[in-house]
């Protein structure tokens, strides 16, 4: 991957470097979940996004809050407007999961 050819307005330092090849390196080795710590606005979404973007992947960002529920995550029943029945909705991380993207859930404190 050239990180210097995508990279636009991403500044590469040498921290960034050495984050981005971990990242890389930890989700090489499955499909399971990465949690990245740290500051506010430190940039740990914009890493991943940024990873992902090299990778062609797409990046789903959930903004979780206080009255975050399940139904934003999963999904809910919904009345169909032009049939007037119930209907699932599917929520945004069954949409992202089902399109095989990335999804970062951001805020988890």
């Amino acid at each position: 991957l050239d990180a210097r050819a995508a990279h636009g307005d991403f500044v590469i330092t040498r921290s960034v470097r050495r984050n981005l090849h971990n990242i890389a390196r930890m989700l090489s080795g499955g499909r399971f979940p990465v949690l990245l710590e740290g500051p506010t606005s430190s940039g740990k979404t914009s890493l991943v996004k940024f990873l992902a973007h090299l990778t062609g992947h797409e990046c789903v960002r959930i903004n979780n809050h206080e009255h975050t529920d399940l139904q934003e995550y999963i999904g809910q029943y919904v009345c169909d407007p032009q049939t007037g029945q119930l209907v699932f909705q599917e929520g945004v991380l069954v949409r992202a999961a089902r399109a095989g993207h990335w999804v970062v859930l951001d805020e988890l404190n």
